[in-house]
């Protein structure tokens, strides 16, 4: 049960990332305003922070693989930021909306066993008050 919560727990980060990178390639294709040349990109393509010096997703290999499994990137933009936590804001709530229904469905699956199994006994029985 912990290994597959671990699992699901970690593609979701995985999956997360893509949609950022997804973003981010948006952006270079001049999708989402001007990427190219730097000064002339819009706010919503302008780096939030820099973290290039000490985080390379370029030179630092953990954080090529941060890069490549989740995403990472040392110099997001607001549209990067903004795709991250839209993507979460989804995945959870479809989460909740899937887990309720789950334990509706299961619910309503044990209450048609209890009365299957209470309509079994009282059969059962009623041979023996005959008797």
């Amino acid at each position: 049960e912990h290994f597959m919560r671990f699992c699901s727990a970690l593609l979701l980060f995985i999956a997360a990332g893509f949609f950022a990178s997804s973003m981010h390639k948006w952006q270079e294709l001049d999708l989402v305003g001007t990427w190219s040349p730097a000064r002339e990109r819009p706010w919503l393509n302008q780096k939030v922070f820099d973290a290039s010096d000490c985080c390379s997703d370029k030179t630092n290999r953990f954080f090529v693989l941060m890069r490549a499994l989740l995403g990472y990137q040392d110099q997001p933009t607001p549209f990067e930021l903004f795709a991250y936590l839209f993507y979460w804001l989804v995945a959870v709530a479809a989460g909740i909306v899937l887990v309720r229904r789950a334990k509706r469905a299961v619910a309503a699956r044990l209450e048609d066993l209890r009365k299957a199994a209470a309509e079994t006994t009282a059969d059962a029985d009623a041979p023996k008050n005959q008797a």
